[in-house]
């Protein structure tokens, strides 16, 4: 299995397009990704898949 890193743009920058993490997180991980983890509210995730 893979560890790959996906950089959104525009996510909690400003106050503007609020996305909570955990929310982020449970919809990659409804794609079937594994062990999610969002690094700190800047839209960027960190996870396994193959």
């Amino acid at each position: 299995m893979a560890t790959w890193i996906a950089l959104f743009r525009g996510v909690n920058v400003g106050g503007k397009n609020i996305l909570p993490m955990a929310q982020l997180r449970d919809d990659l991980e409804s794609l079937d990704l594994k062990n999610v983890r969002p690094y700190i509210q800047s839209g960027n995730v960190v996870f396994d898949s193959s």
